[in-house]
């Protein structure tokens, strides 16, 4: 199987441009979800929705802004908030051990919950699926995060300067505008990362497994 071609500035590149490319529909979800966060038991399917958005995204889905109220996040939580315990405690005694491993560990789990959510998977599998996705690329995984972090640290001081030498309420307006595009643009970083660790390897080998496949003919003998 032929490895993932995941580039630190070309995801970046890449994911940017599917943030900017859905964004209305992510900017809006992203406020009705940050407004209901508060709402209990709604905010369990809308928190399940919104991590469901990378793997929409990944297979070239549209996105409807209020898609995050349908019903069917919200049916069976148990399995979101069982891998969440099992990352949060393995990840947990990986700090324990001088911060770097539960960097590490972190890493490994981040893709969990979106194979979780897309595929219907147990914890268990999804932690075992992300650690696999994600091994030998884990430093580039981690520099990705890094890069958008400072991309979006320059671009937020960028802002603020432009409209603080414009006026206060300038400068307001243009960070909260801003502000409201950063969670867009760090999905389409994670649809990126997320296609090219697991999708696109998951449908390159079940092409494998039906190609070395036995035909009917050679069972029938």
């Amino acid at each position: 199987m032929k490895k993932a071609d995941l580039d630190v500035v070309g995801s970046i590149i890449e994911g940017l441009n599917i943030g900017l490319k859905n964004l209305p529909s992510l900017v809006v979800a992203s406020i009705c979800y940050i407004l209901t966060i508060w709402i209990p038991y709604i905010n369990v399917g809308t928190t399940i929705a919104m991590n469901s958005i990378p793997g929409r995204l990944a297979k070239g889905d549209v996105i409807s802004p209020l898609f995050i109220f349908d019903e069917k996040y919200r049916r069976d939580f148990s399995a979101f908030f069982l891998l969440y315990a099992f990352v949060y405690m393995v990840t947990w005694v990986g700090y324990c051990f001088v911060v770097i491993p539960g960097i590490i560990i972190s890493i490994a789990m981040s893709l969990a919950v979106y194979i979780l959510v897309d595929f219907d998977k147990s914890p268990t599998d999804a932690m075992k699926l992300s650690n696999q996705a994600t091994y030998g690329y884990k430093w580039k995984i981690f520099f990705i995060g890094v890069v958008e972090m400072i991309v979006i640290i320059l671009g937020g001081a960028i802002v603020f300067a432009i409209g603080d030498a414009i006026s206060a309420s300038v400068c307001a307006i243009l960070l909260i505008a801003y502000i409201a595009c950063i969670m867009p643009i760090s999905l389409g970083v994670k649809t990126v990362i997320y296609k090219k660790l697991y999708l696109d390897l998951l449908e390159e080998y079940q092409s494998i497994e039906v190609e070395s496949a036995p035909s009917e003919t050679e069972v029938n003998g």
